[in-house]
């Protein structure tokens, strides 16, 4: 049993330690100063404040002195060593025969964790295991991540209650959500002395148990246990700081701890799934995380190794974060998605493709880390109505089974490729067969048989329209060659780039062909 445990359950009023560590002390009871101690344990024996000397140590550490003060701790009273001097509002007799119950209560704080460990043991996922460590506690409970994200919850929560049912409902913790009020000063006492803490709600009135959950100190995301079925005594937050142990092994586990700890985005994986219920959800949610609301953004897939794993693209998605800015990212088992708030149109027409080339083509940190990892970015249509994600999200990963040979350190747009996914993604060969023109069809038929580049040049012609010597130095070649071979184009496969309708025909079949390939 834990120091702070005790000093719970013999309901002390005030207290102070001499080591501030004293109270996560495992500590065992005797009266008797010359007990046998096992190897590892502290002995929490009583002394008299008659007795107490400022700075004294108690028996070379074996021992952790606990004094009784009476009502009132002496203002002005210095602890040091192995004591902890406390105030009670029990008369000293009934103080005393509270202390000589501990042993028995501790035997059964035992038995419950060994029942919480075996919920542990016996549990495939979080939600298992809220259910089997609810029943352990005897109250209802919530496990959130470091995002705020719901896990898992357990147990009848009270239908009187909006503010938790509203987090049931929406799947996030939020600013005003469950334990929230009542752990304003709880989390930063819980981070600050890495125990639980309750705290009383102004809202329903309602007492929450809270526990910050860790995996090798890094904060994974909280453990809450509402007050509802039975009290919380000081025996039951031991047993929710146990069970916050073993959630933060399972949270890590399952890689669910969110951003925060490196493990990508809760809150953009649920938009790219769907997961969320509205728009206004997902907006409190990113004002949560930081990220810009009330403008336009995209979403970059990350890809290019086709042996790497979601490992590997966590360690991507840390280095994106440190270069793009403001927003979230999520890696999964073939890529990594990232949210890229590109701001607000400032025109009269639609800037947004030109404000997302610059925010990603001008980030020399990202492009770097894209070539670094031999890796290509492949980026949605900008859209500023958070509902659109998966559709957006979708449209980057037609985008990879579009781009023939990505070269790595390129970002590729989506704007730039639509006819090309269009067509890479139909299922209906034939109505494509239908879009294309078959003189540029014929066209690329010979280019393949007789290895010359007449479609090439002609769309080096579309591309540089009225420039034939930007036409020609993109093509590499001298503008004669050029012009011979523009002359050829119309010779053979009867198309005049000098009309529109055929331009148009040229750019639009080259395109769906590109995609028809892929």
């Amino acid at each position: 049993m834990k120091l702070r445990t005790v000093l719970n359950e013999l309901a002390c009023t005030d207290f102070r330690v001499g080591k501030e560590k004293l109270l996560n002390e495992d500590v065992l009871f005797s009266l008797d100063e010359d007990a046998g101690i096992p190897h590892g344990a502290r002995l929490l024996r009583m002394a008299q404040l008659s007795d107490f000397q400022e700075g004294a140590g108690s028996s070379a550490g074996r021992h952790i002195a606990l004094v009784l003060a009476g009502h009132e701790i002496p203002e002005g009273l210095r602890v040091g060593g192995d004591f902890v001097v406390v105030a009670s509002d029990l008369a000293p007799d009934a103080f005393r025969s509270a202390f000589l119950a501990l042993p028995a209560k501790a035997a059964l704080l035992e038995l419950r964790r060994d029942r919480m460990f075996d919920a542990f043991l016996s549990s495939y996922d979080l939600s298992e295991f809220a259910e089997r460590s609810a029943a352990v506690l005897g109250n209802p409970l919530i496990i959130s991540n470091a995002d705020g994200r719901l896990l898992a919850a357990a147990g009848k929560f009270p239908a009187d209650a909006p503010d938790v049912q509203e987090v049931l409902e929406r799947g996030y913790l939020s600013e005003d959500g469950p334990a929230d009020e009542a752990a304003e000063q709880a989390p930063g006492a819980v981070r600050q002395t890495r125990h639980s803490i309750v705290g009383t709600t102004e809202r329903f009135g309602r007492s929450w148990a809270t526990a910050v959950i860790r995996f090798h100190r890094l904060e994974m995301g909280r453990y809450d246990v509402l007050e509802k079925d039975g009290p919380i005594s000081g025996f039951d937050l031991e047993l929710v700081d146990y069970a916050s142990l073993l959630a933060g092994v399972m949270i890590d586990r399952l890689g669910a701890a969110g951003e925060r700890v490196g493990s990508g985005s809760s809150v953009l994986h649920d938009l790219v799934e769907g997961s969320y219920l509205n728009e206004q959800t997902m907006r409190a949610q990113l004002r949560l995380m930081n990220v810009p609301v009330d403008v336009a953004y995209v979403l970059a897939v990350v890809a290019g190794r086709g042996e790497a794993g979601r490992d590997f693209y966590a360690r991507v998605g840390s280095m994106s974060a440190r270069a793009l800015h403001n927003g979230l990212w999520c890696a999964r088992e073939d890529c990594l998605v990232a949210l890229v708030p590109i701001g607000k149109n400032e025109s009269a027409g639609y800037d947004d493709y030109a404000r997302a080339q610059r925010r990603i083509l001008s980030n020399k940190a990202f492009s770097a880390m894209l070539a670094t990892n031999e890796l290509s970015a492949f980026v949605s249509e900008p859209f500023d109505n958070l509902t659109m994600s998966p559709g957006r999200f979708k449209e980057a990963m037609d985008l990879t089974q579009t781009v023939r040979d990505p070269a790595a350190g390129k970002a590729y747009f989506f704007w730039e490729h639509r006819f090309a996914a269009l067509a890479s993604i139909s299922s209906s060969p034939d109505k494509l067969e239908m879009l294309l023109d078959k003189r540029v069809v014929a066209m690329a038929d010979y280019d393949r048989e007789h290895g010359t580049a007449y479609l090439q040049t002609a769309m080096m012609s579309v591309r540089y329209p009225g420039s034939p010597a930007d036409a020609a130095a993109a093509l590499n070649v001298h503008r004669n060659t050029y012009f011979y071979r523009m002359n050829k184009v119309r010779e053979l496969f009867f198309i005049d780039l000098k009309d529109g309708d055929d331009r148009l025909a040229l750019s639009f079949s080259a395109s769906i062909m590109e995609g028809m390939a892929k």
